[in-house]
This record gives structure tokens, C-alpha cells and sequence, in this order.
């Protein structure tokens, strides 16, 4: 779990509906070449989604559930390089956790 009391990345913008990470190196999103991923705010139906699709395997649910908050395919999340991945879940649970000011 991420310490959500530490300062921010300096490649990560946190507002109250989204989170905003700069990747390491570009990679292809819907077909589009870009530098970050923005992650909206998730909702319970996300969640829902999310562990209906992926019962027993958490990390699948996770997966799915960053794709449909980028708004991208899982196969798109699977090719992000595991220090974005990283990004990706600390953007996450900074934006979920109590502790946003934005």
C-alpha cells in the first residue's frame, strides 16, 4: 500500500476526480501514442465490474479496473513496463485514499 502522507511523484498530478501519471516512455493507448495516463475517479459499478469479470484473480481485477479508468483496453494496461505499472498504482490509490487535498 502507498504512503499516502509521503509528497507527490513529481510524475504525478492529483485532483479530486482523476489522477494524472507521466510514464517513463510513451506507449499506445486505443491506438494513440501518449506520455501519461489519466485515471478518473473510480465508482462502486467500476468495482463491481471489475469482480465480476475476475472472481478469484486480484490481479486481473486490477488490471481491468485501471483499464476502464483510463478508459483503454486491459491488453494496453499489460503492455505498460512494470515501473509504470508501479505509477499506475500508486496514482490509484493516492486518488482513492482520504488524504486528497485537491
Amino acid at each position: 500500500m502507498t504512503d499516502t502522507n509521503k509528497p507527490l511523484p513529481a510524475w504525478l498530478t492529483l485532483g479530486a476526480d482523476a489522477a494524472i501519471v507521466q510514464l517513463s516512455k510513451p506507449v499506445e493507448l486505443n491506438s494513440v501514442r501518449v506520455d501519461r495516463i489519466t485515471l478518473r475517479s473510480p465508482t462502486i459499478g467500476d468495482m463491481r465490474a471489475a469482480n465480476k469479470i475476475n472472481k478469484d484473480d486480484d490481479e486481473a481485477k486490477e488490471i481491468q479496473l485501471f483499464a476502464s479508468l483510463a478508459e483503454c483496453g486491459v491488453a494496453d494496461i499489460e503492455r505498460l513496463t512494470l515501473r509504470d505499472y508501479g505509477r499506475i498504482q500508486e496514482g490509484y490509490f493516492r486518488l482513492v485514499s482520504d488524504n486528497v487535498d485537491a
